[in-house]
């Protein structure tokens, strides 16, 4: 599980002084410090420790719920060395040992070590405390002489060292010294089953076995040991297997085998830089045909620590990074754009980095080198491509440019950047803070060597992946690349600004692009070109855990995995559900971040806590509480447009934590960095994250796009550096040299009309209305107000024109079906989109009050005409006599005429809400018209009834709404808020807002938190407005004016 760290990508420097808290181990010296520690014949026992996994469950005998892996494995031994009493384990090998010794083991070998932990230990009785064999004084423990209060235990436990493996056929191994033990007996027999339909096989201590899998996906490891004494135990454990056929496919298209194999892994060190040089592994494979290097297409893989990612990855996997992505359309012939290269004519070439985490620069200098020996090799005039994976595009540009800027010839046509973060990468705020939090931090764990004697252990040895995903965070390459970063950690945490990740950025921006022999600069972005943000708001909740819930199992699902990703090809996680019952407790709450503001994004605390004998409780801290804010300089970028990471894509979560994990996609690298807005020198504010960028109509400088060509998915965003059908189409055309400009501009779900033309016509006249760009097919119908329409032409065209009648007045629906797939049929690039516009006709139409079904046909909805009381209050209660004057057909040239008919009253009035004030209870009533450009409405007459209402109450109270929402008329910020704090909706009320203006469309949405909310109406236009707000399945309607 280390990988699931690789997201985080900053520190400043590791803290030499380590917070201790000793409450723990204080308490468990006053609990068994009266104990006979010689009653512990095996040195070990449960109560004493702390439980960092499930030792009970992996007693010997296997169940559904006692699958071990690495860190589990981890996990159980460091349980066990928490467990200590008195000498007989005092030489016990420390946890930060046998780790060492496990990874080092790993990384000399080219097979699939197993390790093997089999230990006895001590546990109390159960009935120990009641059946008389202790006594129990003020919470401490007493041994009664002549009895043993202790039952003996088994812990037997195999992991593999390697968990996800690729290929079909490996080599398992069960070294000696990978077996830790205490029981001092003889083994007779090992077997094992490897799950590939051998069953049981017999394997000797330091045996190499041979194994070979038919399929991929999830395999079960089962260990059986059997001792001369008769004792047998068993253990299992799982692999990933990526399953890759070691027979070369006859499929037309790079396999990686057989003599196209030019180069394999063939090291080229690069040149220094500041003082010392990077290498890279380089994988050369031709097209076929050819004997030599020809056409060159050098791709540069991404951030990948763990050296996880290689040549078959590159050509077999259909994930991120895998061009083995199907980019033909039904009933076309099947292609993926691993054959649409080769048939190119391209030779593959392959740069993987033996250091991904140096700096961009060193790495950089390497590409260098292998430009130029590829140069040299090639034979012909073919010039070179370059595509750059995620942080490998960054590389790749820095190369080409400084090739440039040195006098060097790089031979290159084209330069492809795959969703790299020009302007840097994202990872949330709150996990680096949940981390941070967790490394450094050390346990006091009382040993009973003597009452005094009191170790201490490391959380990050107990909790599998701390220790080296932080190493990680030292990185330089993680460093340069992060946007917002932390620095410190336990306690110490807070934000750092970064000089590493600020200087290489500018360096970067002021070397520019590639120019030379007019080469060609495009990218590929994951993010939308719709601009549409992740389906959460800013800070809202990530995880929210206010329970105590199991941290190992909670780091493992969420708080690591959240973390995981930056690399180019993310390990998937093993499910396992061994950490769901451990002495190690948390409580965490982690948000996204707001926009602009120092808010609370974290808040986390450690705890440990069990119960000894059914009666004495431990609840003790293990790390203090901490809470990190964000800077009210920071952008909203955890659910902004870009390339995402989805932890369930690599982790399948646990039906447990449904109640509080919120959030399980994230955004990676914003649509502003992959695209290089502005080329770095443009200030990104909150607007930028939810821009559209359509390659058709590019933004405009200064915050352009610097690249020749660019492609953004359609709607949503997708998973970071992944090929699909679409981007892999469009790649294909651009290195086949017939680029094509790609938009789904019109599938976007826009806040305003796609439709542009007038809402307004008058009698005798003619409108022409426009669809957006890019479909193949168009098709125009009039809904509703066929009536008013005297004759239309274009129906079939991207511009629709009609003609209205000479008399009448009221609303058309205008609708045009338009894409790419004329026959519905699935199989258009885009798809196909239904636009609306609403199309007054005519002079305006006054509502009555409460507006009868018969009148809907002249207005687009009748729920945006709210219904109200015609009961007013006599005196001055001027929010609660605000009432709606309900018009079709305005305009910005529309007068109101209001005539008062009858009544005592005084009022105010401001476009369509009129606010009342009887001076006395009686009936009164009035009259309106209002006028457009094209004439003046009926008048229409409205009677209302104004009483006393200190005497009614209650029904004052039942006519009110829940929400009050002012100032109203407003021309900057609107407030939402309880009516009556006595009075207010269930505490799991679901609640939201939503404006819409008088024609039905959404203008923006409110996130009401804690029964408050405010929002911006600075961007919109004057006019009237209606609030939803959404209570459960009820709704309520403010009438708003922006003035």
């Amino acid at each position: 599980m280390k990988r699931i760290l690789l997201f985080l990508l900053c520190l400043a420097t590791f803290y030499n002084v380590q917070a201790q808290n000793t409450a723990y181990a204080n308490r468990m010296q006053y609990i068994f410090g009266n104990i006979n520690k010689s009653k512990v014949t095996t040195g070990y026992l449960k109560e004493f420790g702390v439980r960092f996994a499930n030792i009970e469950v992996c007693n010997g005998s296997l169940s559904t719920n006692n699958y071990v892996t690495l860190k589990e494995w981890n996990n159980l031994y460091n349980s066990l060395y928490s467990m200590r009493v008195g000498t007989v384990a005092q030489n016990m090998i420390a946890p930060s040992v046998v780790n060492t010794n496990l990874k080092t083991a790993q990384s000399n070998s080219n097979d699939i070590l197993i390790a093997v932990q089999h230990f006895n230990y001590q546990q109390y009785k159960t009935n120990a405390h009641t059946n008389g064999d202790v006594i129990i004084t003020n919470d401490k423990i007493y041994d009664v002489t002549g009895r043993n209060p202790y039952d003996s235990k088994t812990l037997f436990a195999i992991t593999p060292l390697k968990q996800n493996l690729q290929g079909s056929n490996f080599n398992f191994k069960l070294p000696s010294n990978l077996i830790y033990s205490n029981v001092g007996v003889t083994i007779s027999q090992i077997t094992v089953d490897f799950n590939n339909g051998q069953g049981y096989q017999n394997i000797a201590v330091n045996e190499v076995k041979n194994i070979s899998y038919t399929t991929g996906g999830e395999k079960i490891i089962k260990v059986k040991f059997q001792y001369t004494n008769g004792s047998i135990v068993e253990s299992q454990s799982k692999i990933w297997v990526d399953y890759i056929n070691s027979i070369p496919s006859a499929q037309a298209r790079f396999n990686g085998f057989g003599s196209d194999m030019f180069w394999v892994n063939h090291a080229v060190p690069g040149n220094n830089w500041n003082g010392s040089a990077a290498t890279g592994l380089v994988t050369i494979e031709l097209a076929p045909g050819h004997t030599q290097l020809t056409k060159p297409l050098i791709i540069i893989e991404g951030f990948d620590p763990e050296n996880s990612f290689n040549y078959l990855d590159l050509i077999n996997d259909d994930g991120p990074g895998g061009l083995n992505i199907q980019i033909s359309q039904t009933g076309q012939p099947f292609l993926t754009l691993n054959q649409a290269i080769e048939d190119e004519d391209y030779d593959l070439v392959f740069i993987n980095f033996v250091n991904s985490t140096d700096y961009i620069q060193r790495n950089a200098y390497m590409v260098e080198e292998v430009i130029r020996q590829i140069n040299q090799l090639k034979v012909g005039n073919e010039k070179n491509v370059v595509l750059g994976m995620s942080m490998g595009g960054l590389v790749g540009r820095y190369a080409l440019r400084h090739m440039e800027t040195s006098g060097e010839t790089h031979e290159t046509k084209l330069y492809i950047s795959h969703d790299s973060p020009h302007q840097g990468a994202n990872v949330p705020l709150a996990a680096q803070a949940l981390v941070r939090h967790l490394v450094g931090e050390q346990i006091s764990l009382p040993v009973f060597f003597s009452l005094f004697s009191v170790p201490i252990a490391d959380l990050e040895d107990n909790v599998d992946g701390l220790s080296d995903g932080f190493a990680l965070l030292q990185s330089p390459a993680a460093q340069q690349m992060l946007i917002y970063q932390l620095q410190g950690t336990g306690a110490g945490i807070s934000i750092n600004n970064s000089t590493l990740n600020s200087s290489f950025l500018n360096e970067y921006k002021n070397m520019g692009y590639p120019i030379q022999d007019n080469i060609r600069n495009i990218a590929i972005a994951n993010g939308s070109e719709c601009g549409n943000p992740l389906n959460f708001n800013p800070y809202a909740d990530i995880v929210n855990a206010n329970i105590q819930v199991d941290l190992p199992f909670f780091l493992t699902n969420i708080a690591l995995a959240i973390t995981n990703g930056i690399s180019i090809n993310p390990i998937k996680v093993i499910t396992s559900v061994l950490s769901t019952n451990t002495d190690l407790k948390a409580q965490f709450t982690l948000k996204a971040l707001p926009s602009l503001q120092s808010k609370q994004i974290y808040k986390g605390r450690i705890y440990i806590k069990k119960t000894i004998l059914f009666v004495i409780n431990v609840n003790e801290p293990l790390i203090n509480e901490k809470t990190l804010n964000s800077s009210s300089t920071m952008l909203a970028l955890d659910n902004a447009n870009g390339g995402i990471y989805d932890i369930e894509n690599f982790a399948e979560l646990p039906t447990e934590f449904e109640d509080y994990v919120f959030q399980r996609r994230f955004n990676f690298i914003p649509a502003y960095s992959s695209l290089d807005v502005g080329s770095g020198n443009a200030t990104i504010v909150p607007s930028d994250l939810t821009k559209k960028y359509n390659p058709q109509s590019p933004p405009s400088a200064p915050k352009n796009v610097p690249f020749n060509n660019f492609f953004t998915n359609s709607i949503t965003s997708e998973a970071h550096i992944q090929f699909t059908l679409n981007n892999g189409f469009w790649l294909r055309n651009e290195i086949s040299g017939t680029p094509q400009i790609f938009s789904c501009s019109y599938a976007c779900d826009d806040k305003v009309n796609n439709i542009s033309g007038t809402n307004l016509i008058c009698n005798s006249n003619s409108a022409t209305f426009t669809a957006p760009a890019g479909g193949t097919f168009y098709n125009w119908q009039i809904i509703d107000g066929s009536h008013l329409i005297a004759s239309s032409i274009g129906s079939n065209t991207q511009n629709f024109t009609i003609t209205t009648l000479s008399t009448g007045y009221g609303r058309v629906k205008l609708q045009v079906t338009m894409g790419d797939d004329p026959n519905n049929t699935g199989n258009g690039r885009c798809g196909n989109a239904v636009f609306i516009i609403n199309i007054w006709v005519g002079k305006p139409y006054v509502f009555g009050a409460n507006p009868n079904p018969n009148e809907l046909e002249y207005f687009v909805d009748g729920t945006f005409c709210p219904i109200e009381s015609t009961t007013l209050c006599a005196g001055n209660y001027s929010e609660d006599n605000s009432r709606t004057i309900c018009v079709a057909g305005l305009d910005s040239n529309s007068q109101w005429e209001i005539v008062k008919l009858s009544g005592y009253f005084s009022y105010s009035h401001y476009n369509g809400m009129i606010t009342i004030n009887p001076s006395v209870p009686g009936a009164l009533s009035f009259k309106v018209r209002v006028s457009n450009s094209c004439g003046i409405s009926d008048w229409k007459t409205f009677t209302y009834n104004a009483i006393n209402c200190n005497s009614n109450i209650a029904l004052r109270s039942t006519e009110s709404s829940t929400y009050i929402v002012y100032p109203n008329p407003s021309k900057d910020i609107v407030n939402i808020d309880l009516r009556d704090s006595n009075n207010q909706p269930e505490i799991t009320a679901k609640i939201s807002g939503e404006l819409f203006d008088l024609m039905g469309f959404s203008k923006a949405r409110v996130e009401i938190i804690n029964n408050k909310a405010i929002f911006s109406v600075t961007d919109i236009p004057k006019g009237i407005y209606v609030l939803k707000i959404y209570i459960n399945d009820e709704v309520e309607s403010h009438q708003i004016a922006v003035e």
